[in-house]
C-alpha cells in the first residue's frame, strides 16, 4: 500500500472515531475494563507462580538421625542420601550446632540450656535440597529406608497447596479472559459495525467507481486497531500505577513474607500482551462487522 493510502485510511479511521464519539466512548471503556482485568489476572497468576517457584526452592527435606548413633555412622549416613538419585544437595547439622543456634538465637542467657551439653536433647540431621520435588513422597521413602534415621521431615504438603492453588488460578484466568476477550469483540463489531452503516452511500459510490476492497477495508480495520491501541494504553497505565502503588505499600508495611514480581519484569510481559490483544480485539471487531455487513 502506498503512503499516501495508507494516510487516507489512517484520517479516515480518526474522523470514524470521531463521528461516533458514544460507540468510540463506549468500545474504549469495554476495552479498557477488559484489558484491566485481563492484567489483574496475569499478575495474579504471575505472582502465584513467582511465590510458588520460591516456596518450591525453600522446600528441603530434614533427616534426623538415632541418638545412639556415632559420629563415623553419620558420615556413612551422609554417603548413603547423596546416592540416592533425587538428592542435589545436603548439609549436616550435628546435634552439638543445633544445641548452640538454640542458645544463642531462641533462648539467649537461659542458664539452664547450658547443662544440656552433656545430655544434649538434640539429634544429629541432615537438611536435604532434592533436584525434583514432585518425586518428594518417592525420595521421603527411599530416606526412611536408611538404617539408624529416626525420621524425615518434609513441606511437601505446603508445597502441594502452593501449586493447586497455582494451578487453579491459571485455569480460571484462562477462562475469564476467554469470556471478556468475546465481550470485548462484540462490542468492537457493533461500533464498526454502525460506522458502516452511517457510510454506506459513500462505500456504494466508492465501489462504484472502482476502489478495491483493501482499499474500503483498511480505513474500518485500521479504527479497530486504533480503539484497541488505544484502550491497552489507558489499560496499561493504570495497571502500572497500581501496581507500583501495591508494592510500594508493601514495602513501606515492611511485607517481606514473599517476594513479588519487580515492576520492571512485569512491565514487558503486561504492555505487550495488551498491546497484541488490544490489536487482535480490534482486527476481530472489524473482520466480523465487515463480513457480515459490508458487501464488497
Amino acid at each position: 500500500m502506498k503512503l499516501s493510502k495508507f494516510n487516507y485510511s489512517v484520517a479516515q479511521a480518526r474522523k470514524n472515531m470521531v463521528r461516533n464519539g458514544l460507540m468510540t466512548i463506549a468500545s474504549l471503556f469495554t476495552i479498557c475494563s477488559c484489558l484491566l482485568i485481563l492484567g489483574l489476572f496475569t499478575v495474579l497468576t504471575l505472582n502465584v507462580n513467582y511465590i510458588s517457584e520460591q516456596i518450591q526452592d525453600q522446600c528441603e527435606i530434614q533427616l534426623f538421625i538415632n541418638k545412639e548413633v556415632d559420629e563415623a555412622r553419620v558420615t556413612e549416613i551422609g554417603d548413603e542420601i547423596l546416592k540416592i538419585p533425587n538428592v542435589e544437595e545436603i548439609s549436616l547439622f550435628s546435634k552439638e550446632d543445633t544445641l548452640e543456634y538454640v542458645q544463642d538465637n531462641m533462648f539467649e542467657g537461659n542458664e539452664e540450656l547450658a547443662n544440656f551439653e552433656d545430655d544434649n536433647p538434640f539429634r544429629d540431621s541432615y537438611k536435604i535440597i532434592l533436584s525434583d520435588i514432585s518425586r518428594t513422597d518417592e525420595t521421603v521413602q527411599q530416606l526412611e529406608n536408611i538404617k539408624d534415621v529416626a525420621h524425615v521431615q518434609n513441606s511437601q504438603d505446603v508445597v502441594n497447596a502452593v501449586i493447586s492453588m497455582s494451578n487453579t488460578v491459571k485455569k480460571l484466568s484462562i477462562v475469564v479472559m476467554a469470556l471478556l476477550l468475546v465481550v470485548a469483540v462484540v462490542i468492537i463489531a457493533n461500533t464498526i459495525k454502525l460506522t458502516v452503516f452511517n457510510r454506506r452511500k459513500e462505500i456504494n459510490i466508492m465501489k462504484y467507481i472502482g476502489a478495491t476492497d483493501r482499499f474500503i477495508r483498511v480505513p474500518f480495520v485500521l479504527e479497530g486497531i486504533m480503539i484497541g491501541l488505544l484502550g491497552a494504553v489507558i489499560s496499561f497505565g493504570l495497571i502500572s500505577w497500581g501496581y507500583i502503588a501495591l508494592t510500594s505499600f508493601l514495602e513501606s508495611m515492611q511485607f517481606d513474607i514473599f517476594e513479588f514480581i519487580t515492576y520492571v519484569q512485569l512491565a514487558p510481559v503486561i504492555g505487550g500482551a495488551f498491546v497484541v490483544v488490544g490489536c487482535l480485539i480490534g482486527i476481530l471487531g472489524s473482520a466480523i462487522s465487515m463480513r457480515k455487513y459490508l458487501k464488497v
